[in-house]
């Protein structure tokens, strides 16, 4: 990549229950409109703890020269994965996730919960935005199937996804597993046999950035401590997915340490409340290059959907940045996920929609 839930179920039950509002897409805007320095941005106090489900992760290698199984492991419960590859080799070539039961007697129960998969494509911001928006989507329709002992299914078509030479696809999937089963990622020829490729194909060992690996409680959810309340011109802000906070893990092909540097298939819940009679406006930041993705901003049961930008991407400077929205009193919740090939860390910012002047009025409403 360029450099390269709150619990999952919660947030899963809440997509479906919560009203859909217009996509609220966004314009960039120069962090410089804040009026404020960097030093002058005052930091928010919060909580912060991680739950959710088993992240797979792979996207090592990148470019995949050869065909083979680029990650696999044997997991239950609550899994997400997270894959990003790119066929780096002349002719085509077909990428396939294959879930299998190795081990069970009895059959495994998969749901499918959610899922987010680009077209194969040369574009590798635009797969990401692509992948995430479909992700995030409102209501999808729930998949189940039953594998029998040594059966499998692929979960991108049923059969695999064509890529022509130098294409990536990327994609993200949540979904449930009754019992332990084998999920791989492989690329191989388009008329090769999943299941005896499968079966016999070596693990490809990863390239120069070591970013494949599972993980566990794969969603980061932060609590504001104090209701946003701003009648001046001071700026607060949350610094999200910085180097300290890359989630960790184990590659089980090798049995080595893993870090998921860039946090992708991670998912941020930002759980806030404003108070006071003065307007809030809330900005997005990211600043460690460029983003391209989408976020939800949820309020009284209703939720936007906000592309992060409205056309392409952010980020080329730290001054980059979007408004998600001008807020009145009451509680909101920001959801959002570092998209394939976006970049780390962001920011969150809140400022007075237009501070109080000190008269008067301002005294007594203090």
């Amino acid at each position: 990549m360029l450099l390269k839930k709150i619990w999952h179920s919660l947030v899963a039950a809440a997509a479906m229950l919560l009203p859909v509002g217009h996509t609220h897409a966004q314009d960039i805007v120069n962090l410089a409109e804040l009026g404020k320095e960097e030093e002058d941005l005052r930091s928010v106090e919060y909580d912060f703890f991680t739950a959710g489900p088993t992240l797979l992760f792979s996207d090592s290698p990148e470019m995949v020269y050869k065909d083979g199984v680029l990650y696999r492991d044997t997991v239950s419960g609550s899994v997400r994965l997270f894959f990003h590859h790119v066929n780096a080799v002349k002719p085509d070539k077909k990428l396939a996730v294959i879930v299998k039961n190795t081990k069970e007697m009895h059959p495994v129960e998969l749901n499918v919960i959610r899922r987010g998969i680009s077209e194969p494509m040369y574009d590798w911001l635009q797969a990401g935005k692509d992948a995430q928006k479909a992700y995030l989507k409102h209501k999808q329709e729930l998949t189940h199937k039953s594998i029998g002992f040594g059966d499998s299914v692929e979960l991108l078509t049923g059969r695999g996804r064509l890529v022509e030479h130098n294409q990536l696809v990327t994609g993200i999937v949540d979904l449930e597993l009754s019992r332990p089963a084998e999920i791989s990622v492989v690329l191989c020829e388009p008329k090769t046999d999943l299941e005896l490729f499968n079966e016999a194909a070596k693990i490809q060992p990863m390239d120069e950035h070591p970013l494949r690996g599972t993980f566990t409680r794969a969603d980061y959810h932060y609590v504001l401590k104090h209701p946003v309340k701003i009648k001046d011109d001071t700026v607060y802000t949350l610094k999200m997915a910085d180097a300290p906070n890359m989630i960790q893990g184990i590659d089980k092909t090798t049995g080595l340490p893993a870090v998921d540097n860039g946090n992708y298939g991670v998912l941020y819940t930002v759980d806030f409340s404003v108070a006071g009679k003065q307007k809030i406006k809330l900005y997005f930041n990211p600043i460690g290059g460029e983003f391209a993705g989408q976020g939800i901003l949820e309020h009284n049961g209703k939720r936007k959907y906000i592309d992060l930008p409205k056309d392409y991407s952010m980020g080329k400077t730290i001054e980059d940045m979007v408004e998600l929205g001008t807020l009145t009193k009451g509680d909101y919740r920001f959801i959002w996920s570092p998209p394939g090939s976006a970049n780390l860390p962001v920011r969150m910012h809140w400022k007075c929609a237009k501070p109080l002047k000190k008269n008067k009025t301002a005294e007594k409403e203090e």
